[in-house]
C-alpha cells in the first residue's frame, strides 16, 4: 500500500514537472518568436526538413550592417568565416561542410539567394549572434557573441552575403 501511494505521487509530480520544464527552454533574444514561412527542403536521401523563419527580436529588427559591401569587411569576414563557420556551413555556404554530415536540421544554405535576400541584416546578426539553440530553430549552430566581437559579426554576415550574389 505504501509503494502504491509514492508510485501516484512521484506520478503526480511527474504531471506537473514535465509541462514546466519543456516550456521554459528558450534563449535569450527568442522572446516567443512567431513562425512567419517556412521552407521546405526535399533531400531525396532523408526525410522532408522544416525551416521555420521568425521575425528577429526587436532589439535586432532594425539593425543594418555597417560593413556592407565594404571590400576590406569582406576579406576579414572570409577569414573568420574559414576559421568559425566553414566546417558547418562549408566552403561556399551551402550548408554542406565536413561537420554538417551528422547534423539535423543541416545549416542552412547562405549561397541560396530566395532564401539570404528573405534575410534582413538584422536577422542574420541575430542569428550569428544568439546562434540556433532556441526554439522554434533547435540547431546545432553557436552563439558567437561571446567569441566574436560585433564587428567581426557583422565582418561575417558581409560575407556570407557573397555567396548568394
Amino acid at each position: 500500500m505504501r509503494h502504491m501511494l509514492w508510485s501516484t505521487l512521484v506520478l503526480v509530480v511527474c504531471a506537473f514537472l514535465i509541462p514546466a520544464c519543456s516550456s521554459g527552454g528558450q534563449s535569450e533574444g527568442a522572446a516567443n518568436p512567431e513562425p512567419m514561412v517556412e521552407e521546405h527542403l526535399d533531400d531525396p536521401e532523408e526525410e522532408e526538413v522544416t525551416r521555420v523563419y521568425v521575425d528577429p527580436p526587436d532589439e535586432f529588427a532594425g539593425l543594418t550592417n555597417p560593413f556592407a559591401g565594404d571590400v576590406d569587411a569582406i576579406t576579414m569576414g572570409k577569414e573568420i568565416y574559414e576559421d568559425k563557420c566553414l566546417e558547418c556551413h562549408g566552403p561556399e555556404g551551402a550548408g554542406d561542410g565536413p561537420r554538417s554530415v551528422n547534423l539535423n536540421p543541416k545549416p542552412v544554405d547562405l549561397a541560396d539567394s530566395t532564401v539570404m535576400a528573405d534575410r534582413s541584416d538584422g536577422y542574420l546578426f541575430w542569428r550569428v549572434s544568439k546562434g540556433g539553440l532556441m526554439e522554434p530553430f533547435n540547431s546545432a549552430m553557436k552563439a558567437w557573441e561571446m567569441a566574436l566581437t560585433e564587428e567581426q559579426r557583422w565582418q561575417v554576415i558581409s560575407y556570407i552575403r557573397t555567396f548568394s550574389e
